[in-house]
């Protein structure tokens, strides 16, 4: 049986103190016709080309974890 848990209980939650040590800023570049691509998604589904980049990557970074 998965646990499901709620707004109410996610708010309470205790943080993670480690978060900010297993996170880091990552600066990439792009070519301007790659990233005219990004914001032409992006507009469609009224979010940032920065949040469709971020999402592109975790699927390809989850894509690779399942290869090895």
């Amino acid at each position: 049986m998965k646990n499901e848990y709620t707004a109410e209980d996610l708010k309470n939650a205790i943080k993670n103190p480690f978060y900010s040590k297993l996170n880091m800023d990552v600066t990439v570049s792009i070519r301007r016709d790659d990233y005219e691509i990004f914001k032409e998604v992006a507009s469609i589904n009224g979010e940032t080309p920065e949040s469709v980049m971020r999402r592109c990557l975790k699927i390809a970074a989850k894509e690779l974890q399942e290869h090895d």
